[in-house]
């Protein structure tokens, strides 16, 4: 099955969120939408996309400002770690923190457990808990693509300074998720470039020795 993703790239943050579907499905699912949701809406419709579910990383500011509009437009479920119920419950206050005006806390409707995969519609996504940038992160592993959040990116890491935050529980986090996800899977991180697990063992300072 070919995955067709969809990279937006917005707000403040230039934080990426995703919409994904496999090649002649319509239904699609959106994958940490920071911002501007009206950008989200013209793609998908300009693909005669049909969401059918939003699903979060994290839950910091920059990843969850679009999903309540988002929700409220297409009526489709929203999915975040339980771990990540303070971070969302704070949504408001992160806004006013940094000068955002915020739009409604995102109401989430499946809070993510134990859960080793989840299925939404045709989609099966492995799900992989990776604590340290937030006690809830996770990443999600789609056939041969996977999308960590803020757990991973091109060169770099997460930042663990924020409340919740881990630096050894991260560190542990990168040794799993190197340990069982396939050097040639193609990562698609919350900010900047797309990169691979085996490009990121290779040259990512903080991978390198893992």
């Amino acid at each position: 099955m070919k995955i067709n993703i969809h990279r937006i790239t917005a707000g403040p943050f230039q934080e990426n969120g995703y919409i994904v579907h496999s090649e002649g499905n319509l239904d699609c699912i959106i994958i940490d939408p920071g911002d501007s949701p009206e950008l989200y809406i013209k793609e998908i419709g300009n693909r005669n996309l049909k969401p059918i579910g939003i699903l979060n990383t994290h839950g910091h500011i920059d990843h969850v400002h679009a999903v309540q509009p988002l929700k409220d437009h297409y009526s489709i479920p929203f999915y975040i770690h339980k771990e990540e119920k303070l971070i969302i419950d704070h949504y408001p206050q992160g806004c006013l923190m940094y000068g955002i005006t915020a739009n409604g806390k995102p109401v989430v409707d499946y809070w993510l457990t134990n859960e080793n995969s989840i299925t939404i519609g045709d989609y099966i996504f492995k799900v992989i808990h990776t604590p340290g940038h937030t006690p809830g992160g996770v990443c999600y592993k789609l056939n041969s693509d996977i999308f960590t959040g803020d757990t991973l990116f091109k060169g770099s890491i997460g930042r663990t300074d924020f409340p919740g935050g881990d630096y050894n529980t991260l560190m542990d986090s990168l040794k799993l998720l190197i340990k069982n996800v396939p050097g040639n899977t193609k990562v698609y991180s919350g900010h900047g470039y797309s990169t691979t697990i085996e490009n990121e063992i290779l040259t990512n300072p903080f991978l390198m020795n893992l």
